[in-house]
This record gives C-alpha cells, sequence and structure tokens, in this order.
C-alpha cells in the first residue's frame, strides 16, 4: 500500500509539473506575441511617417522654384585716345615737372566711365614710357601715368588694335603689355605675347553677365613685327582667325565686343569693307561692335544677325581727346549699350543705347586740352576754341550738325 501511495504521488507530482510548465510556456508565447504585434505597428507607424517625410521631402524639390529676374548692365565705348605731345607735356606742367596729371583732360566725362559696369575704350598710343621718352605725331608713346589715369577712371578694357600699336616696334609693344600686366584690372585687348595669348578670350563680369572682348585692327601704318617674332596682332584682313575668335568667345560669355579699329580717315564714308566686315562679324556672333580709327564722328547703327538679334555698331566714336586741327576732329561721344540677360532662356539681348556727344575744348596754340559734354557746351566756348583757326565755321551749329548726320535722334542722351 505504501509503494502504491508513492507510486500515485509521484504521478500527481508529475502531472501538476507539467501543468505548470504548459501554464509558463502559454504566457510566454502571449508575452511574445503581444511584443510582436507591438514592434510591428511601432514598425508600421516609422515607415509611415519616414514615407511621408520622404514624400514631402519629394513634393519640396519638386516646387517651382521662382524665375530670376531678368538683369541689365551697361557698357560704355570711347573713341580714340590719341595723346598729342601738347597733351602729355601739359600733364607734366600741372604735375610740376615731377611725372605726369592727366585729370584735368577727363573730369568733366570721369562720371559717365565710373558708372557704367563696363567700360571700353581705344588707346591709340603705346604706353611705353618705361622704356622710350614720350612722343607725339607721327611714332607716337605715352607716360606709363596715362594708363594710371585711365585705369582710376574705371575703364576696365584697353584697346590696343590700331595703326599706331607698332610705333614703337616689338620693344614698345612689349613695354605696353608688361606695364599693364601691374594693372589686373584692365583686360588688355587687341595686342597680344603669343598664339595662346590671342586664344585666351578676355572676359568681363558684371552682375553674373559675362561679356568677351577682342580686338581687331585694319593696318598698322606700315609697321610689321619681325618674322621671328612670338607677339601677335589680329588684322581685319584675317577673316577666318577673326570667325573663330568670335564663335569661341560666344561659347564662353554672354555677350561679345568687338573693337575694331578700320576705314579711313577724316571722312564719314563708309567703306566697303567696313560695311561687310561689321555684317559679318555680326553674323558669326559679335554683339557690340565699338570702331574707330577715322577720327570723325562716324554712323550708329543697329544691324541684325540671320536669326533676328539685334546688334548695335558704331562705325567710329570720333577722337575722344586730341590736338588735331580740324573742327570734325573735335566732336565725338560715349555710346552706353543695355544689355539685358534673360534667365528663363539664358540669354543677353540688346535692350537700349544712348549716345552722349562730347567736344575736345583748347585754347590757342592747344593750351587747356580738356573734354566737355555737349551738353555743358557753349558758343562762347566755341568761339575761343584754338581749332577755329583751322575751321572758323566752329561753333555749336556745327557741332549739331555733325551728330545729327552720324546719330539717329531716338539714341542721343541729352544730359
Amino acid at each position: 500500500m505504501k509503494s502504491d501511495r508513492n507510486n500515485q504521488s509521484r504521478v500527481i507530482f508529475r502531472v501538476s509539473l507539467a501543468v505548470i510548465l504548459v501554464g509558463v510556456c502559454v504566457t510566454s508565447l502571449i508575452y511574445f506575441l503581444q511584443n510582436t504585434n507591438n514592434i510591428k505597428a511601432q514598425t508600421a507607424s516609422e515607415i509611415s511617417v519616414s514615407t511621408q517625410t520622404v514624400s514631402s521631402e519629394a513634393e519640396s524639390k519638386n516646387e517651382t522654384k521662382p524665375a530670376k529676374k531678368p538683369v541689365s548692365i551697361t557698357i560704355l565705348g570711347a573713341g580714340d585716345d590719341l595723346i598729342h605731345d601738347v597733351i602729355y607735356k601739359q600733364a607734366q606742367s600741372r604735375a610740376g615737372g615731377k611725372g605726369y596729371d592727366f585729370s584735368p583732360v577727363y573730369a568733366r566725362i570721369a562720371g559717365d566711365i565710373k558708372n557704367a559696369d563696363i567700360s571700353v575704350i581705344n588707346q591709340e598710343t603705346p604706353i611705353a614710357g618705361k622704356i622710350a621718352a614720350p612722343s607725339g605725331y607721327p611714332r607716337f608713346n605715352s607716360p606709363t601715368q596715362l594708363g594710371d589715369e585711365l585705369v582710376r577712371l574705371g575703364f576696365d578694357v584697353i584697346n590696343h588694335a590700331n595703326n599706331h600699336v607698332l610705333d614703337q616696334n616689338e620693344r614698345g609693344l612689349a613695354a605696353t603689355l608688361d606695364y599693364w600686366a601691374t594693372k589686373p584690372s584692365a583686360k588688355v585687348v587687341g595686342a597680344y605675347r603669343n598664339d595662346e595669348d590671342l586664344q585666351n578670350i578676355r572676359i568681363v563680369e558684371a552682375k553674373g553677365i559675362k561679356t568677351a572682348h577682342i580686338g581687331i585692327t585694319e593696318m598698322t601704318n606700315g609697321l610689321y613685327l619681325p618674322k621671328n617674332s612670338s607677339y601677335r596682332l589680329i588684322y581685319a584682313s584675317d577673316t577666318a582667325l577673326i570667325e573663330q575668335l568670335i564663335k569661341k568667345a560666344k561659347s564662353m560669355a554672354d555677350v561679345v565686343v568687338i573693337s575694331v579699329h578700320w576705314g579711313n580717315e577724316n571722312t564719314y564714308t563708309l567703306s566697303d569693307k567696313q560695311k561687310t566686315l561689321a555684317q559679318n562679324m555680326v553674323d558669326w556672333g559679335a554683339d557690340i561692335i565699338f570702331g574707330n580709327h577715322p577720327h570723325v564722328l562716324q554712323k550708329l547703327t543697329v544691324l541684325t544677325r540671320k536669326d533676328g538679334t539685334k546688334c548695335p555698331v558704331i562705325f567710329a566714336f570720333g577722337n575722344l581727346v586730341s590736338a588735331q586741327q580740324s573742327g570734325d576732329n573735335m566732336v565725338s561721344g560715349l555710346l552706353t549699350v543695355t544689355m539685358t540677360k534673360d534667365f528663363a532662356t539664358d540669354k543677353a539681348t540688346f535692350t537700349d543705347m544712348k549716345f552722349k556727344p562730347i567736344v575736345t575744348q583748347y585754347g590757342k596754340r592747344c593750351t587747356n586740352i580738356t573734354i566737355y559734354p555737349l551738353s555743358q557746351y557753349t558758343d562762347a566756348l566755341a568761339q575761343a576754341h584754338g581749332v577755329r583757326r583751322y575751321t572758323p565755321a566752329f561753333s555749336l551749329k556745327y557741332i549739331n550738325a555733325i551728330v545729327d548726320k552720324s546719330i539717329p535722334k531716338e539714341y542721343l542722351q541729352k544730359d
């Protein structure tokens, strides 16, 4: 009996233990399942939030950004800076014999030059004062203080492609470029150290608009670089090179500006070469053409590219300043062209231009040479002008007739 009872007790114990173990397992399973559901719910929630975030970021990126408004810049062109000996001698006298002071020559137009976003000038004379004494006609050379003044005035582009660029031979050209290398704010065009330098298109940027500049001349007064010279000029007759450079410039910039020396001196009649080259350059991609050399104010017009683009062209400004001896040589101007870039099309187009007439004034024997805006000029000044010795008819009426002949009234700036 005792054995039976012991067996019965062992059975009951084993059953109870089994029940307890089953209970523990069931409880653990229930707990596991509950936590698994919570994790799934939490993960689903996180995935939902993450999806919403990505979706929100995608929607934000896909939102249309407001278009950038068109931007305009002004590009000013000026005529031949023709520094005769009387001009630099007066500058030397003003400085008391210690250097040169050219500032009174340009004082009345300094604001126009400074206010333009980009200003371009044709520097008619070499600036090789470091290697040779200053000289006047016919083989010019100007002191380096002239270049200092042009930089102070705010000229950004200096064109040396003209008939006097070799007046001091290769050595003078090298000295001129060496001087400008000390003035990094000014870009020199029209005279280059070598082929690589010639292919290095000068870029000047303003307000996010890039302008490219090239200088070309028709002649160099019968003077030429030595055959073995590395220095380079761009001649108007080399149309293949000009086309290649303009197309290259167009690929690099929004606006291509050409400074070109061409035509015949002291005539208002355009040569066939001028007209043909002008249209060709426009068709190749030039956007603005600043012409010089005739020393008189030639036609201002707008040429049309094959795609319909309008391109302003002034065939000759006349002299910015000089001591020449004809009334016609005293009349010039500053042309300010407005170019506007549409960022939607990524193109810059000509939208306006204004021509401000100016007059070079001097007294008897070319004393006190300076430049006047025509709006500040008077008949009394005209009557006192030293040029009347050679052009007795010189007067306000005479000046206005020249301006009216070459400049359409719609482009005249009155102030």
